[in-house]
């Protein structure tokens, strides 16, 4: 640890921060997409259950929508690109009174050594049209027009027809970035980076459930979104 400026923080939750060191990077909030290296330890033991550091790449994920367990949730926003963290979770922010395999018992206490390596480039939204009333939350339903469309102008989806959306740790990133924060009644344009949306790779067009030649959504294909947000229910 780093004389000056390691320190600890107990949240209520009884989530323990520590951080080695500060980055000097963008900060982790809410629905940003993030790459970390890590090393999952049990807080009893000492013994590594879990470690991307021996993976041939970092641990990619969207804070804030339930991809990871609550104390990752909780304990890295905040973190600045180029630090690194311990966090010790209680069961209730980690798994809780689930056993996970034979690696990780019932009711444990875990500790993790996290650095932030990247935040990937958020969506940059227009809002055309204001809105009214409360944000939308999670757990919550966004009713909508959505028209979701590539670079040469192909439609992906039918913007006449009225979907509903949700904060999904399924759904493609962006698409998380793009409805966050909206209201009733507002229309905002949503350009969203390949690597929030279906990647390098795109994605193949598939026919009776066999991958087929070509490509149904083009590798490393930015997207444009215009949603329309009807309404907002629990």
């Amino acid at each position: 640890m780093l004389a000056g400026i390691t320190f600890a923080v107990m949240l209520q939750t009884a989530l323990k921060i520590d951080d080695v060191k500060l980055g000097t990077g963008a900060v982790v909030k809410a629905y940003d997409v993030i790459e970390v290296q890590y090393i999952g330890t049990l807080a009893t033991t000492g013994k590594e259950f879990d470690s991307s550091v021996k993976k041939d790449k970092p641990f990619r994920f969207q804070v804030g929508v339930g991809r990871v367990i609550k104390g990752w949730e909780q304990g890295l926003v905040g973190m600045k690109v180029g630090g690194e963290r311990n966090l010790t979770i209680p069961p209730d922010l980690g798994y809780g009174d689930r056993a996970r395999g034979e690696l990780i018992p019932a009711n444990s206490t875990l500790k993790f050594n996290i650095k932030l390596i990247r935040i990937l480039p958020a969506a940059k939204i227009e809002i055309i049209t204001p809105g009214t009333g409360d944000a939308l939350k999670p757990g919550e339903m966004l009713e909508c027009k959505l028209s979701v469309k590539l670079p040469s102008g192909k439609e992906l989806a039918d913007p006449t027809q009225v979907s509903q959306l949700q904060f999904n740790p399924d759904m493609i990133p962006g698409l998380n970035q793009a409805i966050a924060g909206i209201k009733t009644g507002e229309k905002r344009k949503v350009v969203i980076g390949y690597e929030l949306a279906f990647g390098e790779t795109g994605r193949p067009v598939v026919d009776n459930g066999e991958k087929k030649a070509g490509s149904d959504i083009p590798p490393k294909a930015d997207i444009t979104v215009v949603i329309e947000a009807i309404k907002i229910s629990v």
